[in-house]
């Protein structure tokens, strides 16, 4: 038992134990029995097992690399085994989120921040098992009713006191974590600074940095063979030369940047032979947006089109694409939100739509439009109480007034028009059969 808690820390054999007791729970029965054996075969799928394969002769790679360095000893290996049990398997797991270098960065600017201090601290100084063994369920009982509660409160408001109750929990056990962590730092700090932790707590920093390369290599195979697919399926009906050139355009001009090939992957899809070769036509949608700030507007922000797609990214219904020129035909450009989908989701029930679209010309926005459709047996006052938040914000991070009046138009079905010096501002309103449509449009002149 001694060399047990050597090994491990409290806290571990605490996890140990309460993991053990949910899998022979989860057993009693046949039908958990199958669905852990159906985990399993999906865990290991023969598809995965290649790519587990080189996983992890590029860990030992770097293991042997680290030790030849003198960063890593046999006494870190119970560190690496759980770096890569937990966060290499969620970094492999979530690979093909990766839409550019971004993702990545972000990665290793979290395992850098002074919350992987917190946690490296906190990790060092555990309770004994039987305190650990009763703390462990209490935080997940509160998180779990806590997420739970989030979640509902959309449908009922009196959740919302779930929600703060299970915050308070959750917010006295932190500061009891926090202030016994301080204490045993002051008392014991000669325990804490010493080179053996040193490296247990840059050795997960290590692993990320030094395993970012394969996963961007990863990601980059992975977006490559579903492009592939996808080109070949769209244009099998076309000569084989077309569907071969886009895919050679696209190693030519993408070649290993990832946000290139996403572009590419975006706009392939309205390729036409009579009007481009696939190598021009790559070209041009391969190219990266220019922002450039113009003067041509009244209404200076929409001068400033980055500025625009940043602030309205940041609203909270999706991030807007980038600028870029319609390929439907139309001589203009744009930038789109994916339509954001809230309220209730009965099935009998056609979900409430939002979405941004801002069209002009390269150089600056001629309009914005921020459109709803009210789905079929929705909640219309709470789904109108959305639209009107969002508009809000919207006018708020533009810089632009809000009429007092809009709200109004907008519940009880009214278009809506006002003439400014720099702008207009309209609403239009549509009934259809089974749904809705709000249009609020703030056109520059």
């Amino acid at each position: 038992m001694d060399n047990l808690f050597n090994i491990f820390s409290t806290r571990e054999i605490a996890l140990f134990i309460w993991l053990s007791f949910f899998l022979i729970f989860v057993c009693r029965t046949k039908d958990g029995r199958q669905s852990i054996i159906e985990i399993i075969k999906t865990f290991f799928a023969k598809e995965l097992i290649l790519p587990y394969c080189s996983i992890l002769l590029y860990m030992l790679l770097i293991v042997f690399l680290l030790s030849r360095i003198g960063l890593w000893e046999i006494s870190l290996l119970k560190d690496t085994c759980i770096w890569v049990l937990f966060s290499g398997i969620i970094l492999f797991m979530n690979t093909n989120k990766a839409e550019n270098i971004n993702y990545f960065s972000k990665i290793v600017k979290d395992n850098i921040k002074v919350v992987a201090i917190w946690e490296f601290v906190f990790n060092f100084y555990t309770l004994s098992l039987i305190w650990e063994l009763v703390l462990i369920p209490v935080i997940f009982l509160f998180s779990s009713m806590q997420v739970f509660a989030e979640h509902s409160s959309k449908k009922n408001n009196e959740h919302e006191k779930v929600v703060t109750f299970c915050k308070t929990i959750l917010g006295l056990i932190g500061l009891g974590a926090i202030c016994y962590v301080t204490y045993k730092t002051v008392t014991e700090y000669e325990l804490l600074l010493s080179f053996a932790n040193l490296k247990s707590f840059l050795l997960p920093i290590f692993l990320t940095i030094l395993t970012l390369p394969y996963f961007y290599g990863l990601a980059l195979y992975l977006n490559y063979d579903r492009f592939i697919t996808i080109v070949k399926h769209l244009h099998r009906n076309d000569t084989s030369s077309i569907s071969r050139g886009i895919i050679k355009a696209s190693f030519k001009y993408a070649n290993i940047n990832l946000s290139t090939l996403k572009r590419i992957w975006k706009y392939q899809v309205h390729f036409n032979s009579s009007k481009d070769t696939p190598d021009e036509y790559i070209k041009k949608a391969a190219r990266k947006p220019k922002y450039i700030i113009s003067n041509v507007t009244k209404l200076k922000i929409f001068n400033d089109i980055q500025k625009v797609i940043e602030k309205l990214s940041n609203i909270g219904i999706g991030e807007l694409s980038e600028w870029h020129k319609s390929y439907t035909g139309d001589d203009c450009y744009l930038s789109t939100t994916k339509y954001y989908q809230f309220g209730s989701d009965d099935i009998t029930k056609i979900p409430n739509i939002l979405a941004f679209y801002l069209t002009g010309e390269e150089s600056y926005i001629k309009q914005l439009d921020v459109v709803l459709d009210v789905g079929f047996q929705q909640n219309k006052h709470e789904t109108l109480e959305k639209f009107t938040e969002v508009l809000r914000l919207a006018f708020k991070n533009l810089s632009i007034l809000m009429p007092d009046d809009l709200p109004e138009s907008i519940h009880t079905n009214k278009e809506y028009s006002k003439q400014y010096d720099s702008h207009s501002i309209s609403l239009t309103y549509e009934k259809l059969e089974r749904i809705e449509n709000y249009t609020l449009s703030i056109i520059t002149q």
